[in-house]
């Protein structure tokens, strides 16, 4: 251990590096973890599709491009943590970096959960795929929306400003220090968490708007013709149409669905901001 030490502190004076091996290697490890966390999470990082080599090379990455800034310690901070502060700090950053990863997951919930629904409305939830950016099972239509919601995503850029926030989170949030839990924001917290889970339910329900009223349109439709020609099986004879009528409603909206999309992922990002600057304790 004391030789790699030495081999370690040899490199960093190489780097012009001015921090001791042991606390180089503390802010690292801290640094990395939320990182990799983050990244582990968000769909639009490819989840189970994008392998743990992949991950753990852009998390280190990103530590070695923000180290300059994460080594920025104040002289007068002293590390007199064991092993148990470097664990409580640890667990810390794991939990910083899963909760960002599920706000900026939230918005593809949503999208999914709008598939699910119309997959429910015109009988097709029988056939469900395995979705590996959220690695979970989804109906047809919501990998569809997913993939849809995730090509979006990344083609306005809204990866760039996620990835921003998440490395400006350092200033807010430093390694080396833990959040504001404070009791005053505990109520402010616990409503952001309420409004976030409120929020994707609903997310979901304006983005299935169009394909469900057409379904309950073709419904009432069917329900007439069956009062007026009982003899006729509706129930067999809607279910195709249905299915048919689901899928181009979803193609014919698909304009409507894009722009919701992108106005969801514009409030899931204050959203993610925001849960940065509650955690830090700033206003």
């Amino acid at each position: 251990m004391q030789d790699f030490l030495a081999l370690l502190e040899m490199v960093l004076r190489i780097f012009e590096v001015s921090q001791s091996p042991q606390i180089f290697l503390v802010l690292v490890i801290l640094s990395f973890a939320r990182l990799v966390t983050f990244f582990s999470i968000v769909p639009f990082f490819g989840g189970a599709v994008i392998s743990a080599r992949v991950k753990v090379a852009v998390a280190a990455a990103f530590v070695i491009i923000l180290y300059p800034s994460i080594a920025a310690i104040p002289e007068n901070q002293t590390f007199s943590f064991g092993v148990l502060g470097f664990t409580a700090l640890l667990t810390k950053e794991i939990l910083v970096g899963f909760t960002l990863g599920f706000i900026a997951s939230l918005v593809f919930e949503a999208v999914q959960i709008a598939g699910r629904i119309v997959d429910y409305q015109r009988g097709a939830m029988t056939a469900e795929l395995y979705a590996p950016s959220l690695e979970t099972h989804v109906s047809e239509l919501g990998q569809f929306k997913l993939w849809l919601a995730v090509v979006l995503f990344i083609a306005v850029g809204a990866h760039r400003l996620f990835i921003g926030a998440l490395l400006r989170s350092y200033e807010f949030i430093p390694a080396l220090t833990f959040p504001n839990f404070t009791s005053a924001r505990s109520p402010a917290a616990v409503e952001l968490i309420a409004q976030l889970a409120a929020a994707v339910f609903s997310i979901g329900l304006q983005i299935a708007a169009p394909v469900i009223v057409a379904l309950l349109l073709t419904d009432l439709l069917f329900g007439i013709l069956n009062r007026t020609a009982p003899q006729i099986n509706v129930f067999f004879l809607a279910m195709p149409v249905k299915m048919l009528i689901g899928v181009l409603i979803v193609l014919i909206a698909l304009p409507f669905i894009a722009s919701r999309m992108t106005f969801y992922f514009g409030e899931t990002y204050r959203a993610f901001e925001y849960a940065i600057r509650m955690m830090a304790g700033a206003n």
